[in-house]
């Protein structure tokens, strides 16, 4: 996680070839819908005309909505709807489209609706079968083949599904025989009796694209329980924030963290343990969501450890990249250079509930991704045997890539479940 000093430098993130990736391929939608594309009676679109084109949802929730020019995440009420058998979405559209296609995930990965001419669209899905909570569907559009620019509208819906109880999460394998310092449910908002806002334990900001709000801001504004036991953090967009570090950045968004800024006793610290979280990443180019950690109260030979860092450089699901990773800091805003970081390309952390795992022994760390090892590596024998004390936020691009502005002006981050076990 970079970090802003006074003097506003950045420390730099290691890309290691994260430019890779598989765009969204629309000749295959074109696959998908060719009888519906085939069988259009809509007229050809002349060349060089211009045509407005826009979607939008008007039920069972209304939402915003995109054009060619604006689109990608949309504002969304928050209205709980019930999961059925026949599940009916609706919209309108504006201009011509050939295709018009949905994805909802764990249901159709793509599936057509009906167009009545006249400016609306219907979509009928079984939704028995999809869980309680947030569920992050996109409508994609077009007019006549795979070079065309798409629309696409991305919205949630707040699923409530009486027949799918969530079970406890039971203690996680690595953590056997550990110490629980903190689980949380989030049955209710998070507050200051529980967590620390925003700040690191010496009062200062971590640095990125957002400012962090404190317990002395209105964190309303950005930890939300729109259902219960699904914490939102959300971050938002506004022209007109005042930066209150004076970096003049327009995003504010939520931090968790368990070491306080004022003297109080560190909420959940250790040198070694293990920590998950259950979540749905926000979806937006951008965006920089971390489960991590830092050494307390050391700047010379501390440690990072990234349970991970997300980089979402494109607004497209099944494109964030999972970085996991160890820094040994030397002082100065410098480390000591060694590559200790590996990826997860091309994962789509968007669209369902994933766990995020942390297991920091003595002298290696090993990452999880939904109970699996996807990294394990040496922890550096000079790093620090201080606790490190732990971070959950919903963070933004620092100037490493650009961060898109959705039509929603905000973006969303979604937590289940937030455990921290100790082996000290």
């Amino acid at each position: 996680m970079p970090m802003l000093e006074a003097k506003g430098c950045a420390r730099s993130r290691k890309r290691c070839g994260m430019e890779c990736y598989v765009q969204i391929d629309r000749r295959s939608l074109l696959g998908v819908g060719a009888a519906a594309a085939t069988a259009s009676a809509f007229p050809t679109i002349a060349a060089g005309a211009t045509v407005v084109r826009g979607l939008r949802l008007t039920s069972p929730i209304e939402t915003g909505d995109v054009t060619v020019d604006a689109m990608g995440c949309v504002a969304y009420p928050d209205a709980i709807v019930t999961a059925s058998k026949t599940f009916t979405l609706a919209g309108t559209y504006a201009g011509i489209f050939k295709n018009i296609m949905i994805a909802v995930p764990g249901v159709s990965q793509w599936g057509s609706v009906v167009q009545d001419g006249k400016g609306g669209w219907t979509a009928t899905m079984d939704l028995s079968g999809v869980r309680t909570g947030p569920l992050n569907c996109r409508i994609m559009a077009w007019y006549d083949d795979w070079t065309e620019k798409a629309v696409h509208l991305d919205f949630t819906l707040l699923i409530d599904n009486p027949a799918i109880v969530r079970a406890a999460p039971p203690i996680p394998a690595p953590a056997t025989g550990m110490k629980a310092l903190l689980a949380d449910d989030f049955d209710k908002l998070p507050d200051d009796s529980r967590w620390a806002f925003g700040v690191r334990p010496d009062g200062s900001q971590w640095g990125s694209g957002s400012h962090f709000m404190t317990k002395d801001e209105k964190l309303s504004d950005v930890f939300q329980l729109p259902m219960p036991s699904c914490l939102r953090i959300r971050a938002i967009y506004d022209e007109a924030y005042k930066d209150p570090q004076g970096w003049n950045r327009k995003w504010r968004s939520g931090l968790l963290c368990t070491a306080y800024a004022d003297g109080r006793p560190p909420i959940a610290v250790f040198r070694k343990g293990y920590v998950e979280m259950r979540a749905i990443l926000p979806l937006g180019k951008g965006m920089w969501p971390s489960m991590w950690a830092s050494s307390l109260n050391t700047d010379i030979n501390g440690l990072e450890i990234d349970g991970f860092e997300a980089y979402d450089e494109q607004a497209d699901p099944g494109q964030y990249a999972i970085a996991n990773n160890v820094i040994l800091w030397v002082g100065g805003g410098k480390n000591d250079g060694v590559n200790r970081q590996v990826f997860t390309k091309n994962f789509d952390a968007t669209s369902d509930w994933h766990i995020y795992g942390v297991l920091v022994e003595d002298d290696n760390a090993t990452f999880y991704i939904d109970n699996k090892i996807v990294y394990k590596v040496s922890i550096p024998a000079a790093g620090s045997k201080t606790p490190l004390y732990w971070m959950f936020n919903n963070a933004l691009s620092s100037g490493d890539w650009p961060i898109v502005v959705p039509p929603a002006k905000y973006v969303d981050m979604w937590v289940d479940y937030i455990r921290i076990y100790s082996a000290d």
